[in-house]
């Protein structure tokens, strides 16, 4: 029995995917300043570790919250780019 998957669905995960692992992503948040993000409620401390994180080669979980509010901001941060 073959599993199909909706080509939707797998072109939004594999959309996501790259674009949290690319090295702009990475440069991007590195680029950040805490009075940057302090609005979308990331706190000083909780940017620095992630960008520790980056600095040190980490991987970073795509399900924490912080994750999730940076990369809805980076797609954001793209769209007004292209505008």
């Amino acid at each position: 029995m073959k599993v199909k998957f909706h080509t939707s669905l797998e072109t939004c995960k594999t959309r996501f995917i790259t674009s949290f692992k690319t090295e702009n992503f990475k440069q991007w948040i590195l680029s950040l300043k805490p009075k940057d993000v302090r609005d979308e409620g990331i706190s000083n401390m909780a940017l620095w570790k992630i960008k520790n994180k980056i600095k040190l080669d980490r991987k970073l979980n795509p399900k924490t919250k912080i994750i999730k509010i940076l990369i809805q901001l980076y797609k954001e941060s793209k769209k007004s780019k292209e505008e």
